[in-house]
């Protein structure tokens, strides 16, 4: 019998620490089907520069649900804090890089 998908565990979306000083951090993410970060919290501003397609689902702390569809090279921008959890919704992989502002 197979179980729910709910209860199997989810695999990670792998990153790689790209530059960071005392002002930038700049992180390149890539998640596969299925692929969540898991919770975390960002206590910095930061941009996203989308570099494939697919849709990525953002949980909030506060139960909030939102689904980003992604377009290579368009961008947004978000305000510190935030704690959420990112799962790769789609059936293609998910690629963005993040630039935190560390002032």
């Amino acid at each position: 019998m197979e179980e729910p998908e709910w209860s199997q565990p989810k695999k990670r979306a792998e990153f790689r620490l790209l530059f960071e000083d005392q002002k930038t951090k700049i992180t390149s993410w890539r998640f596969d089907p299925g692929d969540e970060t898991g919770w975390h919290k960002h206590n910095y501003d930061y941009v996203t520069i989308q570099k494939s397609g697919g849709r990525l689902k953002l949980e909030s702390e506060d139960g909030a649900v939102k689904f980003i569809d992604y377009e290579i090279d368009k961008t947004d921008g978000y305000f510190a804090p935030i704690k959420h959890n990112a799962t790769n919704v789609s059936k293609e992989e998910v690629r963005v890089i993040e630039i935190e502002y560390k002032i």
